[in-house]
């Protein structure tokens, strides 16, 4: 692993330091490479956090519009009217 110096303002030292102190990160190393991937390369999956795969959504998506499907098909549904 390459070694980078770099300079923070202040305000984003205390910010990070507060991140560390809650224990949100191992250490300050962890805190600055988790902001600058979020920042340049972008966040992780929302589903990771949940800890379902994409493919289990899509299939869970598409599960309910073939209930909303049948139900329209049957008259169980009104049409919506604003």
């Amino acid at each position: 692993m390459q070694r980078r110096h770099v300079s923070l303002s202040p305000v984003v030292d205390r910010a990070i330091e507060s991140q560390v102190k809650l224990g949100r990160y191992k250490d300050f190393s962890a805190a600055v490479q988790d902001a600058v991937w979020n920042y340049f390369i972008g966040a992780g999956s929302p589903f990771e956090e949940y800890g379902v795969k994409p493919k289990q959504v899509e299939r869970a998506h598409a599960k309910v519009m073939a209930e909303i499907k049948r139900e329209r098909h049957a008259g169980k549904l009104k049409p919506w009217q604003p």
